[in-house]
């Protein structure tokens, strides 16, 4: 059985804030093109502070 792999990253939530570095991380990584199938990414979860 393959192992699923989850990768996240939250939205911004201050108004400062230009982005977030663990979404610019996906970002860059989604870009590669040995991408394992076994790796999902959801990115800029919402953030209610």
């Amino acid at each position: 059985m393959k192992k699923r792999i989850l990768l996240t990253s939250f939205d911004i939530w201050l108004k400062d804030q230009q982005s977030n570095s663990s979404d610019n991380l996906l970002l860059e990584v989604s870009k590669l093109d040995l991408i394992p199938d076994n790796l999902t990414f959801l990115r800029q979860l919402p953030v209610d502070v």
